[in-house]
């Protein structure tokens, strides 16, 4: 997945919940032109993210990679090999700013809209969708760091 169109975006708020039953990320993203993305991760078994600094984050690079099942990973993600599972293929989403953020998960999703289109909340464009069932969220603990970038 391309996520290239990000670059020069901010980060707007990152809401991460963890439990015994579900494990899930949500990033939100915003551009000067009033764009928001999201992007979604599901299964999540890895966050890394360096302390905000309230400079607002921008994104320099947003980059996702496969970590395949079987075969070889890319040598950058050799710190990553102890989630090697051997039973399910990873995602490995980096977004590079002034501080960064690092995810491994099971699923990624994305949604993007434009600002023009932004008064009709039913015109949200998808990029990858997986359509799964959200479990309660009953006895999660959940992080939530607002709008630090805007």
């Amino acid at each position: 997945m391309d996520l290239s169109a990000y670059r020069g975006y901010f980060l707007d708020s990152i809401v991460v919940q963890a439990g015994s039953a579900v494990s899930a990320a949500r990033i939100s993203l915003t551009s000067e032109a009033d764009d928001t993305a999201v992007i979604e991760l599901f299964d999540v078994v890895h966050v890394a993210m360096d302390r905000p600094d309230g400079g607002g984050d921008f994104i320099d690079e947003a980059v996702v990679s496969d970590l395949p099942r079987t075969g070889a990973w890319p040598a950058d993600a050799h710190h990553l090999l102890h989630l090697h599972n051997n039973d399910s293929e990873l995602v490995w989403l980096r977004l590079i700013g002034p501080q960064e953020i690092e995810m491994v998960a099971r699923r990624l999703t994305t949604e993007h809209q434009s600002g023009a289109r932004k008064r009709s909340p039913n015109r949200w464009l998808h990029g990858s969708i997986v359509c799964a069932p959200r479990p309660p969220a009953y006895g999660c603990l959940q992080w939530h760091l607002a709008s630090y970038g805007s």
